[in-house]
């Protein structure tokens, strides 16, 4: 009774022939995921066959759960399958949703096959159809009437159909009429009439008008009906494509729901199967989807509970696309072969533009000023101290990949701020500019509009990707970012379509000039070695302590991962806890690897004394984290004539204890280099003990003598 193969043996991202190797990677990711998803959610079954629910129906979470390992590859014949059908099978209907979950889990597991289960089936169809209430939809059946027990009525209905069921044509018209009339102003939809707008009660319509505008088409007696609803249908998608997030649900005050996540995303997925959509607005959103729920997923390979889980391995799965499929197609699961080509999100090392001219705050009370054209944004030729729309335009740089208006990254409530950048472009060049801002976002190139995302959502990395064609010479860059409350600002760079840099695209606050020094200083991943060497200043002194925080900006930073936006950390009187140094040390500069791949490092330029000079570094590993296990591996380059060497690799820690002995000074000599104009780099990179925790390096001095 075998139906599909195991997820391992499907390419559940994209099924290309002879795809890119980064999307090679992502389909392993999600095929992985998938399958340790499957080996959690069967560790759950009781052993009367059911599933634990938080929502007091163990036969609708059973439901759901068969239904997700069936979709997932698990064999109608597993056992686990067998005793979950078992459960199932004579349980009384009681529950919209666990009525309609039935009809799922019982068409993936294949009803054809035995008269008692497609009757099982069939009978639940029929008793949903009389579930419908008067006014067009449905409920628990108890309590007032909501469009998530209505859309999954009608998904019970629409799988049944499959089997034989011929639902009423009245039934569909008076869905079709109730949905015209629940829509909100704003093209969304909510959990009852009068709710606001959220993205998994959007898709419900969505697919609710859909299913019904197809069963109705040829009927004379729902003629006005069906204008009605197209009309709303055309509404609800534009909805959708103007609030689209994978970061949550998103709700129709530009704000972002942490809750019901993964019904959302199962709800994108079953919308564009119904939709025929491989984009949404100008979203990959299975691309982006899939991304999002592999890195939520837990280590033991759950997704919070059953039921997140289940809506976590139907969304990879494409569940309701597979489910379309007609007879003959391939059984495998997954895209379908003529889905377009994705490219790579950025490498963890691609530098974010972190210099830039900023102006504002400015008022905006009403929520109006990003949306509203302003003739001045096209041509707008920012310099220090210059105003624009009443405010002063500043130079701002971060250490970290976060740009943020006004103090503490929070500018005022209800506000409108500007960025502004010169692009400084050494040949013709395509790239994916990569976007995620908090709150709304408008980008400007050269005059013209090339993104617009008006949502308030915590600003995520790399949230949306723009391509753009750059011809050689210098381009202009703009970014209106509005804020609806507490922090607010970006983060924006390039990367090539296979997710490398792009060392062709330099931002410069001037636009004759492409200020290499200030450049290298803020994005050294632009750069070579070789280039960093004649680019970056020569410290100021030979030695650095600290003791202000300014001395940080005497270096160059890349793949920083130490501090809430991925930049180095100054610590002043570092505090007793985990993540912070041994005592015994006042100013401290801290830094952590990005990722186990990628190791912290910071640049600097120096001319190295004649006679027998030396590097000092006086540093510390964490002193407070995992005592005996806290360690990391220091390494020292140096680039003085051909090629970049490293002299020095030493483990620092682990330490038994918070200790000011454990802070200790390494020291490199540099009699080979005497007289020599050097560049340097420190690198804390993960080894030692343990090669993944607690890796942060701090120094309290950095000398040449």
């Amino acid at each position: 009774m075998g139906r599909l193969p195991p997820a391992s043996c499907a390419v559940a991202w994209l099924l290309l022939a002879g795809p890119a190797p980064g999307q090679a990677a992502m389909a392993e990711q999600v095929n992985r995921a998938i399958d340790r998803g499957v080996e959690w959610l069967k560790t759950q079954q009781r052993p009367d066959g059911s599933f634990p629910c938080d929502h007091r129906q163990p036969v609708g979470a059973t439901a759901l759960s068969t239904y997700a390992l069936l979709k997932s590859g698990v064999l109608a014949s597993d056992p686990v399958v067998q005793k979950a059908i078992g459960f199932l099978r004579y349980q009384p209907f009681l529950h919209t949703y666990t009525v309609s979950v039935e009809i799922a889990a019982l068409d993936a597991y294949g009803a054809r096959g035995s008269e008692e289960l497609t009757a099982t089936l069939l009978g639940g169809a029929k008793w949903l159809e009389e579930q419908q209430r008067d006014d067009g939809l449905w409920s628990y059946p108890q309590g007032r009437v909501d469009l998530s027990n209505s859309q999954y009525a009608v998904l019970g209905i629409w799988i049944a159909e499959r089997h034989g069921f011929k639902a009423k044509r009245e039934t569909w018209g008076r869905l079709l009429k109730a949905l015209a009339g629940l829509q909100n102003r704003d093209g969304g939809f909510g959990y009852r009439e009068g709710d606001a707008s959220t993205g998994s009660m959007t898709t419900a319509g969505i697919a609710m008008l859909s299913l019904s505008l197809e069963r109705v088409a040829d009927d004379p007696r729902y003629g006005s009906a069906r204008e009605k609803g197209r009309s709303a249908l055309a509404r609800a998608w534009r909805w959708l494509e103007e609030f689209f997030t994978v970061e949550g649900n998103p709700n129709g005050d530009r704000t972002v729901i942490p809750t019901h996540q993964l019904y959302y995303l199962f709800g994108l997925e079953r919308v564009a199967a119904i939709a025929g959509r491989r984009k949404i607005g100008e979203h990959d959103w299975y691309a982006e989807g899939a991304e999002r729920i592999v890195g939520a997923q837990r280590p033991d390979g759950a997704w919070l509970n059953c039921d997140a889980s289940s809506f976590a391995l139907l969304f990879l799965r494409r569940a309701t696309f597979t489910g379309m499929r007609k007879e003959g197609d391939d059984e495998g699961g997954g895209a379908t072969k003529d889905e377009p080509v994705r490219a790579k999100r950025p490498q963890p090392g691609v530098p974010y533009l972190r210099r830039w001219l900023v102006c504002g705050p400015i008022d905006d009370s009403r929520h109006s000023l990003l949306d509203a054209p302003y003739s001045g944004d096209a041509t707008v030729d920012p310099r220090v101290g210059a105003t624009f729309r009443g405010r002063s335009w500043s130079e701002q740089g971060t250490l970290g990949d976060f740009v943020g208006f006004g103090p503490d990254a929070r500018p005022g409530d209800r506000t409108l701020s500007y960025a502004f950048t010169w692009l400084h472009v050494a040949r013709d060049v395509d790239a994916l500019l990569w976007i995620g801002s908090d709150d709304g976002a408008r980008l400007l190139l050269d005059g013209g509009e090339i993104h617009g995302r008006h949502v308030h959502e915590q600003g995520v990395r790399d949230r949306s990707s723009v391509p753009v064609r750059l011809a050689a010479g210098v381009h202009r860059l703009l970014v209106k970012v509005e804020n609806a409350e507490g922090r607010s600002g970006f983060y924006l760079r390039f990367a090539s379509a296979d997710g490398a840099a792009v060392p062709e695209i330099r931002p410069s606050l001037r636009k004759g000039d492409p200020e290499p020094a200030a450049t290298a200083l803020a994005m050294p991943g632009l750069f070579t070695p070789e280039e960093l060497r004649s680019a970056l200043p020569p410290l100021p002194r030979l030695r650095a302590g600290f003791d202000a925080r300014a001395e940080l900006d005497w270096f160059a930073y890349d793949g920083v991962a130490a501090g809430p936006e991925r930049g180095p950390v100054h610590l002043d009187v570092p505090a007793a806890a985990s993540g912070h140094p041994h005592p015994g040390a006042r100013g401290v500069l801290q830094l952590h690897p990005l990722s186990r791949e990628i190791p912290a490092r910071a640049w600097f330029r120096a001319a190295i004394p004649d006679g027998t000079p030396s590097l000092r570094l006086r540093v510390s590993n964490d002193g407070h984290g995992a005592p005996g296990r806290a360690d990391f591996v220091l390494r020292v380059g140096l680039l003085a004539d051909a090629a970049l060497e490293w002299p020095l690799e030493r483990t620092i820690g682990p330490t038994p204890a918070p200790d000011p002995g454990g802070w200790i000074d390494v020291e490199l000599p540099l009699a080979a280099w005497a007289g020599e104009d050097a560049l340097f780099v420190l690198e804390c990179a993960g080894g030692g003990i343990d090669p993944w925790n607690h890796e942060s390096a701090f120094f309290d001095e950095i000398e040449i003598r």
